[in-house]
């Protein structure tokens, strides 16, 4: 972050709890008082050295705890662009600090309220690692509440109109199998990623995938995801073992990210006003197993889910089913 931006950010979060001037006018004031002057930080020694050994100690830490690759990766990504904005060393870091970064990164790069509560959570959960081994006194994270995000908008389902439109708008055979293997199998992204060509019982219209911690289980996929299965495999050239490949030379497994963003411009294309992505056709599948009647225990064998509350959070019961369920046993 630049000198300059951290000061605006400063004053914008002061003067916010003592006026009612918005902060657009605040920081066009600022800005015009700023203008053509550097603001120069002061230094601190041994920051470099000194946040990142400390976060090597702690990504040692919770690899040994049993933490995912990916996820210590995720880990190391956000605590490295911490330790980039925040140029202090970790004793000297205070709570004001990790709010002006979460600020900015909010600011910045536009980024949703789940993105900037993920970011806080692996903040805290570096920071609460410290005052734990004590190697800082008081965790500057204490008294930073992580956002109450409302978790049954952000899994609103698609409308089978709404998933209809998705699956018209897949053009290629890899973008149709996609959409229709991530919705009958209810699967998560990553397992998809992941799957092998060894992995796929075309017969039994099944699938092996592995999902958290490292656990297996059977998925099961539709009729037409057989067939766009076998057109699809039939009509590569490539010798790669992955189910899913990129459609460029040279072809190699299709990852989590292009799955995603190839999701989501089909959502683009279909013209649906939702964010679609692939946990939304998990969750369509959620809700639409579960107003059709399937039972919960069934629909949380499926999604791989440990526990039955997790279930119900995915899938919204529709409040006319609840009625006719209660006529039929109450009249």
């Amino acid at each position: 972050m630049e000198n300059k931006e951290m000061v605006i950010i400063t004053i914008l979060s002061d003067m916010g709890e003592i006026c009612d001037i918005s902060p657009k006018t605040i920081r066009q004031i600022l800005d015009k008082a700023l203008d053509g002057y550097t603001v120069q930080k002061e230094s601190y020694a041994l920051v470099a050295s000194d946040f990142t050994e400390k976060m090597m100690y702690f990504l040692a830490a919770k690899k040994i705890d049993g933490i995912k690759s990916n996820t210590l990766s995720n880990y190391r990504r956000r605590l490295n662009h911490f330790s980039g904005i925040i140029n202090k060393p970790v004793s000297m870091i205070t709570t004001n600090d990790i709010r002006l970064y979460l600020a900015y990164i909010e600011n910045t790069y536009k980024l949703k309220e789940s993105t900037v509560s993920n970011a806080l959570s692996i903040i805290k959960s570096f920071f609460g690692w410290m005052a734990n081994e004590e190697v800082i006194e008081k965790d500057p994270t204490r008294k930073i509440k992580t956002p109450s995000l409302d978790k049954k908008s952000m899994r609103t389902a698609l409308t089978q109109e709404e998933l209809e439109k998705v699956k018209n708008a897949a053009e290629t055979l890899r973008d149709k199998l996609l959409v229709e293997f991530l919705y009958s199998t209810a699967c998560r992204v990553s397992e998809v990623a992941n799957l092998k060509l060894q992995d796929i019982n075309i017969h039994e219209r099944t699938a092996e995938v592995t999902g958290k911690g490292d656990k297996t289980r059977t998925v099961y996929f539709s009729a037409r995801a057989k067939l766009l299965i076998e057109e699809y495999i039939n009509s590569r050239k490539d010798q790669t073992t992955s189910l899913f490949v990129t459609q460029r030379k040279p072809h190699r497994q299709l990852g989590v990210r292009s799955i995603q963003l190839s999701i989501r411009k089909l959502g683009e294309k279909a013209g649906i006003a939702k964010k679609v992505h692939p946990h939304i056709l998990r969750h369509t599948f959620a809700t639409a197993a579960l107003n059709s009647g399937m039972d919960i225990t069934i629909i949380q064998a499926i999604l791989g889910h440990e526990s039955v509350a997790t279930t119900q959070i995915y899938a919204v019961m529709n409040k006319n089913r609840v009625k006719s369920e209660y006529r039929k046993l109450i009249s």
